[in-house]
């Protein structure tokens, strides 16, 4: 196995883990884009007159990535004389109550290490920097619909860091012995061709594996408001999407114990059951594990879509709270530690996608013949569709729970035959209870 393929299995793993706790996703010119970057997002001040010392503080980083942090941190200070970057790094299973305990006592670190739920959560408090107005510069640098992650009422409070996505494996054999002859590009076109495929082959095409506050965000129907206080579920694209996922059930191409939660999509994919995987190309080797034949024969497509044509991403993100002694100096660490010199290195160390549109059109990410293996292929394809992706989590404490009910409600209509419209005003009324419990 090469060092690539190492990494991709054990530090994705370790990534993915991190944002999935945490939601409630080689060439010359690289020296080149590199001395460009460090132009354009390093213009850093001199500090020598005197010692200014910031706090940075990471979520589950440390010991996994000491060597890349502490050599971001010694770049940052060799650039920057009589600056010190302390680095703390913090549990997963902690960073709520670290966050919450030293933000009341206003000793909150200069730069965080956080996820989208607790940036628009301090972003709405005012206690975070504006990173529209104080970092305007670097917007350009970053995805449009990645920058926009850490956006409250219009303001954006984030640099966005590292990002997964997903992407779609297949079985090429199902699509030949189906007769398809190209791999669907929107989730409607996959669950059409799933008819043929079923019909073909007696296996599943694409077996929704999705679930609908995922979903629904990609038809442009946000669960609640940016701002997490107002359920916004209940609108006439959201009944449609439900309506005709019900008439595909009822004919039978999806299959219930998908639906229910009583089958894991590897295993019936390893098994030729499923012909489409929609999931992170870091889940991918999953199937390796269970079927090594059908891995390798496996080959790897964009993520499905909607007609809206945006992906979903998890992102963890860089923000600065306000108020600090150093604001300025955290805001240059911000940018520093997120530019694409910066990215490209940790996209490679740690198996995930740059927010940095310079750093995702690296040689690295490039799709060609060479890329066999699935995994390598899958992170690849899904760095090509970065510039569609977007933050869909939701922006409140009790995520969990509204996901719950969005869950419960879409599963009645699917097997209790419970109307549509009925469901999504129950769902809207059993979420803004939750929403308001908050206040």
């Amino acid at each position: 196995m090469n060092k690539r393929k190492l990494l991709l299995a054990v530090s994705m793993a370790f990534i993915v883990a991190i944002l999935v706790a945490c939601s409630g996703g080689d060439s010359n010119n690289n020296d080149d884009n590199n001395n460009n970057n460090n132009n354009n997002n390093n213009e850093s001040a001199n500090y020598t007159e005197e010692e200014v010392t910031i706090e940075f503080m990471t979520i589950s980083l440390s010991p996994t990535f000491d060597d890349y942090i502490n050599g971001v941190i010694d770049k940052f200070e060799d650039e920057n004389p009589g600056v010190t970057v302390k680095w703390i790094d913090e549990p997963i299973d902690q960073i709520e109550q670290v966050v919450l305990t030293q933000g009341a006592s206003g000793d909150l670190p200069d730069v965080i290490n956080l996820n989208t739920l607790y940036t628009k959560k301090l972003g709405g408090l005012d206690a975070l920097v504006n990173l529209d107005k104080e970092a305007s510069e670097y917007r350009e640098d970053y995805f449009e619909g990645l920058w926009k992650s850490g956006e409250v009422n219009g303001n954006n409070y984030a640099f966005p860091w590292y990002v997964t996505t997903d992407a779609t494996l297949y079985n090429p054999e199902l699509l030949e012995k189906a007769g398809i002859d190209e791999v669907p590009r929107t989730f409607e076109e996959a669950l059409e061709v799933s008819e043929t495929i079923l019909d073909k082959t007696g296996a599943y095409g694409f077996p929704l594996n999705i679930t609908m506050e995922k979903l629904l965000p990609l038809y442009g129907v946000p669960i609640v408001s940016d701002d997490g206080t107002e359920a916004i579920i209940n609108t006439d694209e959201a009944a449609r999407v439900w309506t005709y996922l019900k008439e595909k059930y009822d004919d039978g191409i999806i299959p219930q114990e998908v639906v229910t939660g009583q089958a894991q999509v590897s295993e019936l994919y390893a098994q030729e059951k499923v012909a489409f995987w929609y999931t992170g190309p870091q889940k991918f080797r999953e199937v390796k594990d269970l079927s090594p034949e059908i891995y390798e024969k496996s080959d790897v497509a964009p993520a499905f879509i909607t007609d809206k044509e945006i992906e979903r991403a998890a992102i963890m993100n860089i923000v600065v709270p306000s108020g600090g002694e150093n604001t300025d100096l955290a805001v240059e660490f911000g940018a520093f530690i997120t530019n694409a010199e910066n990215q490209l290195e940790f996209a490679k160390e740690a198996n995930v996608l740059p927010s940095v549109i310079e750093a995702a059109e690296d040689e690295y990410f490039k799709v060609d013949e060479s890329l066999t293996d699935p995994g390598e292929k899958g992170n690849n394809v899904a760095a090509q569709q970065l510039d569609i992706a977007i933050d869909t989590t939701i922006p409140t404490e009790n995520a969990s729970e509204i996901t719950s009910v969005v869950r419960e409600e879409f599963e009645r209509v699917l097997l209790e035959d419970k109307d549509v419209q009925e469901a999504l005003e129950d769902a809207e009324a059993a979420i803004e209870e939750l929403l308001a419990e908050l206040d």
